[in-house]
């Protein structure tokens, strides 16, 4: 199925391949922010789904007892993917609290959920917004880079005390610096369609998944944008270094 998006007033034809998962524009490539950016490192994501399995083996095999081969082997296959199961359950609670919180945004709010966790979150977030009296403007907002060829898709346009803010919506465990840069990278484009829109920064707004909730605000972006361009450079050379791999060489 090929998805095909107006931006820059009609004048650019954004395509997307949903079986390549694909973007194109005049027939090249276009780069996902989420794309350039996933060239980070995380090693620390090792070192959880690690853990995970210990912690799982750790609860299943008790001091003394003896084991058959079918049962180690139940186990420790359960381990291995005890993260994958941990994951799943954390994406689903965060698909929850992002789509009543978008929903709100939206103008079409949910009832509070039932949930203790859920439900503080949300009340934080509600506070958050008539605390800083936060009005919404826009909500998922397709942006597209015609100098540098990526694209990506904003979570919320708002104004506080006047001012403008491109906003996005994080479900995670905090806020981390690639948000940043990602958030630079959304108003960097978003800017180029539309330069008369004067952004004052940007915001990243968490409502995590046990209740807790925060917020951060960067109102320059110059040197985050200048790092996203290296990130596309960085995924750039990635590409190039993958197709390195099917080049043949003669050995002597």
């Amino acid at each position: 199925m090929i998805i095909k998006t107006k931006l820059y007033d009609g004048n650019v034809e954004l395509f997307f391949e949903n079986f390549k998962h694909l973007y194109t524009f005049n027939g090249k490539k276009v780069t996902s922010v989420t794309q350039a950016l996933s060239v980070i490192n995380k090693p620390a994501l090792v070192s959880w789904a690690a853990n995970s399995a210990i912690d799982y083996v750790s609860t299943q095999i008790s001091p003394g007892k003896s084991y058959d081969e079918l049962e180690l082997q139940a186990i420790f296959e359960a381990g291995r993917k005890s993260h994958y199961n941990k994951k799943t359950e954390a994406g689903n609670i965060g698909t929850f609290v992002h789509k009543w919180v978008e929903d709100y945004i939206k103008g079409t709010p949910q009832g509070m959920p039932v949930n203790e966790d859920l439900k503080e979150a949300v009340e934080k977030f509600l506070g958050w917004v008539d605390k800083h009296k936060v009005t919404f403007l826009k909500s998922e907002q397709q942006v597209f880079s015609k100098k540098y060829l990526f694209t990506g898709t904003l979570d919320f346009i708002c104004k506080i005390d006047g001012k403008l803010y491109i906003g996005d919506l994080k479900t995670s465990s905090g806020i981390y610096p690639e948000y940043l840069v990602q958030t630079a990278a959304y108003r960097f484009a978003r800017t180029e369609e539309f330069p008369e829109e004067k952004y004052t920064g940007q915001l990243i707004v968490r409502v995590g998944k046990d209740g807790s909730f925060e917020f951060a605000v960067m109102r320059d972006d110059n040197w985050y944008r200048k790092m996203f361009v290296a990130f596309l450079a960085a995924l750039k050379l990635q590409e190039s270094l993958e197709e390195i791999k099917d080049f043949k060489v003669d050995r002597e």
